[in-house]
Formats: C-alpha cells, sequence, structure tokens
C-alpha cells in the first residue's frame, strides 16, 4: 500500500452564526480526510493502495458508505452494532472562532488496528500525542519484523523490510510547552512533524503573527530550533501548515521554503455559505471557493505524502504543491468534493481535474520563483 492512516473518521455537526442551519451528519474525521486527500491522486486501480479504518455503529448512514465504496479505496469497516458511530461538533463564530468537541466515545486506532495488508504500507499518517506516536511506531515496527519472519512470500517480505515513512499530526489539545520535551525526543523517529501554526507557536509557547513585519523570520527561527538541535540528531522536515497563507517547510539543514495556498485571500478563511449568495472571486477565476475550511490540513498531509512516494523521486516542494491541491478541494463545499468523469472519461472532483489543477498551480509558482 502507498498509504494508511490512523486518524479516525467522525460524523461532524457543523454549527454556525445564526441564522444559517447546522449541518449534520457531514463526513469528517482527520483520518477521512487524510484519506481523501491521498485518493485524489489515485484514481482506480491505484485507489485500493489507499488505506483506512473505520468504525461503524448503529447509526452510520448508508449514503455515506456508498459515497466511500465510490473511492475504491481500502477501507476496513469495523462494525460496532452497539454503540453510536464517533461524532463531533464543530463550530464557527465571528473573528475566525472555532470550537471543536467530541460527542460521543471515540476509538482510538494504533498498531494493532492494522490489517496485514495495511501493515506493508510505505507511509503512515498519525495523529496522536507524542507519547503514542512513539508507541505507535515502536509497534507497527516491531509488528512488521515479526511479519516478515513469518512471510514466505518474497515479495511481501520485501515490501515489509523497507523503511516506511511515517507522518505525524500532533493533537491540538497537547500542543503545549509541558508536551514540548516528548516532542522532541520523538521527532528523530518520523520523517515529517506537521502542525498548524497556532499548534507550533502552542508548543513552543509563543505566538507567531505572520502579518506582522517580523512573522516570517520568527517562523524560521522556531523552526531552526526545532529541527536543527546540536543536541541530538533530527530527520523531521517540519511542515507548518498556514490555512489560507499556505505552507511553511523547513528540512534540516537549513532548507526552507514556504508555498502559497491554492486560494490566497485577504485576511482569514472562514467558513462562508455557498448557497447564501457569497459572490467572491476565486483565485481561479473557473472554480470554486473556501467554503468550509474543516479537513484542509489532514487532506493536505494525504496528498503531501503521495507526492513524497511518488516513484519519479519529486521534491519536497512539490510534495508540498501536492498537499496544497488536496486541501483545496477538501475546503470547497461542506463535507467532501463530488467525483465523476470528463467527457473523456478521466476522473473529476467537483468537476475538475486533479492533475489539471496540479499543473496549473506548479506553473502558477514557478512564474512567481522566475
Amino acid at each position: 500500500m502507498d498509504f494508511v492512516t490512523l486518524g479516525m473518521f467522525i460524523l461532524d455537526e457543523i454549527h454556525y452564526e445564526p441564522p444559517r442551519k447546522p449541518d449534520l451528519d457531514v463526513m469528517g474525521g482527520a483520518g477521512m480526510y487524510a484519506a481523501l486527500g491521498a485518493r485524489l491522486f489515485r484514481p482506480p486501480p491505484s485507489a485500493s493502495a489507499i488505506g483506512w479504518i473505520l468504525h461503524e455503529g448503529h447509526d452510520f448512514p448508508l449514503h455515506i458508505k456508498s459515497t466511500i465504496d465510490t473511492w475504491k479505496t481500502t477501507c476496513d469497516f469495523i462494525q460496532t452494532p452497539t454503540r453510536e458511530t464517533t461524532r463531533a461538533r464543530n463550530t464557527y463564530g465571528p473573528n475566525g472562532y472555532r470550537a471543536f468537541r467530541y460527542l460521543n466515545d471515540k476509538i482510538r486506532l494504533d498498531e494493532n488496528s492494522l490489517t496485514l495488508i495495511q501493515l506493508s504500507s510505505s507511509t503512515y499518517h498519525l495523529i496522536c500525542s507524542a507519547h503514542r506516536c512513539r508507541n505507535i511506531i515502536d509497534g507497527i515496527l516491531t509488528r512488521r519484523e515479526a511479519e516478515v519472519k513469518r512471510q514466505t512470500d518474497l515479495e511481501r517480505r520485501h515490501l515489509l523490510a523497507r523503511a516506511p515513512v511515517f507522518i505525524w499530526e500532533p493533537v491540538p489539545d497537547l500542543c503545549k510547552p509541558s508536551e514540548l520535551g516528548d516532542c522532541l525526543d520523538v521527532l528523530p523517529l518520523v520523517d515529517v512533524f506537521s502542525p498548524n501554526l497556532e499548534e507550533f507557536g502552542g508548543l513552543l509557547g509563543v505566538s507567531i503573527d505572520l502579518d506582522q513585519p517580523s512573522g516570517w523570520a520568527e517562523l524560521q527561527k522556531r523552526c531552526e530550533e526545532l529541527i536543527e538541535p546540536t543536541h541530538s540528531p533530527c530527520r523531521a522536515t517540519a511542515v507548518i501548515r498556514l490555512g489560507e497563507k499556505g505552507c511553511y517547510v523547513a528540512q534540516p539543514g537549513r532548507q526552507y521554503f514556504r508555498l502559497p495556498a491554492y486560494y490566497e485571500q485577504e485576511g482569514p478563511v472562514t467558513a462562508i455559505d455557498s448557497r447564501a449568495g457569497d459572490k467572491r472571486e476565486p483565485a481561479d477565476q473557473s472554480q470554486g471557493r473556501v467554503v468550509d475550511p474543516t479537513g484542509g490540513g489532514n487532506a493536505f498531509l494525504g496528498g503531501f505524502a503521495i507526492g513524497l512516494r511518488h516513484p519519479e523521486q519529486v521534491s519536497m516542494r512539490e510534495a508540498a504543491a501536492y498537499g496544497t491541491i488536496a486541501a483545496s478541494f477538501a475546503i470547497e463545499q461542506v463535507g467532501v468534493p463530488t467525483l465523476g468523469l470528463s467527457q473523456s472519461g478521466g476522473e473529476t472532483w467537483n468537476g475538475v481535474s486533479v492533475e489539471g489543477r496540479l499543473r496549473e498551480y506548479i506553473r502558477r509558482i514557478s512564474d512567481v520563483e522566475t
């Protein structure tokens, strides 16, 4: 497999400022959006190389299962008929306010949740605390090592013996200075560390305002402190997700760069009701606009992972471009984009070719650089 996420599936309630009514039973969760971001770049038959896990409660909507089935990913549906599907509430308010809380008990995923097929993945997406990140990585590697010894199939043994890429997304609630030590301890074990800007600042106990003249220099300085340590080796690339400002990538060896978001806006990204007559023009005049930012960062990491493991060995900059395009599709609507076919039979999402949008974006950022 190319990509497996250990993030969860969640049925979301999304609440807005009155008088807009809430959206209920919306497909959500970090795992679902990460799988979506990866799936965008893997049409069938390669779609089956995208793996994720979903606990299906007694209240799971059949139309959502039908939607997921059309993606042709390797989604492991685990039926839990004695409980509800994991649910959460997202609340948006004025001045960029956003709150999140679970509405019922959640079922965490770890290395023991993986099927044998998922255990051979080349890339894993983890969203958890630093402590759980270490335990899950150790568990995955231990299971793979044990399975190599049992396997007689040479190809499967080769897949299990190779070193997987680990992409770690810290949980927001634990991005605080008291967790920094554990974070630094786990960085040598992961390949990509990706908080958003608020989470990154929270870990370091600082506030980084990119609208201030010193903001970008402050961000670079803090990245240097994190991934260029003098006391221990660090292999992790920091990918700081910046919402409407794009992303900032810091590779060990002081290779740093920023990419803009696909949809660049004046001011913060906020939830927009596409049914309420909002007339803002998008960056791409022929396409949609930012409707709901939920899941954009998770989708970014799914797309980033596929770019990172591209058979043509694309650069970290190109991998970030994959992530940027994945995020753009995730935020054009409440929930997930619509899968379809073009007149020529090619796959589209929201009526748009993913590869076409990627090419357009790479041209755009190349023109800026030159």
